[in-house]
């Protein structure tokens, strides 16, 4: 569904808005119509040029959410506002309704179904969308260049703290790795019914990562035949992310990492059925290797 958040968002939409409740409809220059329906009000309207963050969610008439920003924790959406013209590009009502609010507003945006090339799949029996934006914060260009610098230097000093721990992570990967062989892990690991064994160092806190949802992970990927590390993040000082159990990964990464909760450390032993089976990949791992990752699962969205 972040398809029709981006189309809501890119303008590529006529749509048409009204109220819930008895909110007043108000139609904007460009000819959107929304309903102001909660207001908490801080400060003005954004102006040209500012950056306006808001959460976003879209539900059917049935009140069925389909996509929420809050989801899982999420950070809201930014925008730049800009001048609109209908005369020349088609206006985004999402820009055109954010344009017309401050820090604290929300607004609901009535999206007919018809205005649609074809209806998404498993929409074909709704004519409408309820789309709801809640502005969280505005910004100006000064204000938003410092938040930008602040976040590339948090950034920076998070990648160096990943990369000062990459010798002692792989030791330590190294060290399961070799109590693995030596049958020292026997009564500790964990088995599933595909085969997969892994064992937990760090339990980690919260609820574990669903399908579709978007994980973050940092690994040491070795072959457990000889030890050898054919892949790791901690040398680049940060995770891959991948949305889990959508085939994005190999199957032992997607069934051993909805096994964790954030914050999780723990090493995967990956039979070659779950892998890279009897094609291998590359030059690195040969056909049918049984693999162990290393893994910590840093965040879930």
């Amino acid at each position: 569904m972040r398809y029709l958040f981006c189309l809501l968002v890119a303008g590529f939409l006529i749509t048409s808005c009204q109220s819930e409740g008895p909110s007043k409809v108000v139609t904007t220059e460009n000819g959107s119509r929304y309903s102001l329906f909660s207001t908490n009000r801080t400060g003005e309207p954004a102006k040209i040029g500012e950056y306006v963050y808001f959460h976003a969610s879209m539900r059917t008439e049935g009140d069925s959410t389909m996509f929420s920003t809050r989801d899982n924790g999420g950070e809201p959406q930014m925008i730049q506002i800009r001048e609109l013209d209908a005369s020349d590009q088609p206006v985004s009502p999402v820009e055109d309704v954010l344009a017309l609010m401050a820090q604290g507003d929300s607004a609901v945006i009535r999206v007919n179904m018809n205005q649609f090339p074809s209806k998404p799949p498993g929409l074909e029996n709704d004519t409408v969308l309820l789309y709801t934006i809640a502005v969280a914060e505005v910004l100006d260009e000064a204000s938003y260049v410092a938040r930008l610098s602040e976040e590339e230097l948090a950034a920076k000093k998070a990648r160096e703290e990943v990369l000062a721990r990459e010798e002692e992570r792989l030791a330590f990967a190294d060290g399961v790795l070799n109590d693995y062989k030596s049958g020292k892990l026997d009564g500790e690991l964990q088995t599933t019914e595909t085969g997969l064994k892994y064992i937990i160092h760090q339990e980690g806190a919260g609820e574990q990562p669903t399908n579709g949802n978007n994980v973050s992970v940092q690994y040491i990927g070795q072959l457990v035949s000889d030890g050898s590390v054919f892949d790791q993040s901690f040398g680049r000082g940060e995770p891959i992310t991948f949305a889990l159990g959508v085939g994005q990964v190999i199957p032992g990464w997607d069934e051993g990492i909805a096994n964790l909760k954030p914050g999780a450390q723990a090493t995967l032993f990956i039979p070659s059925e779950l892998g890279y089976g009897a094609r291998g990949a590359g030059s690195d791992i040969p056909a049918n290797s049984e693999l162990a990752f290393y893994v910590e699962l840093v965040n879930v969205q």
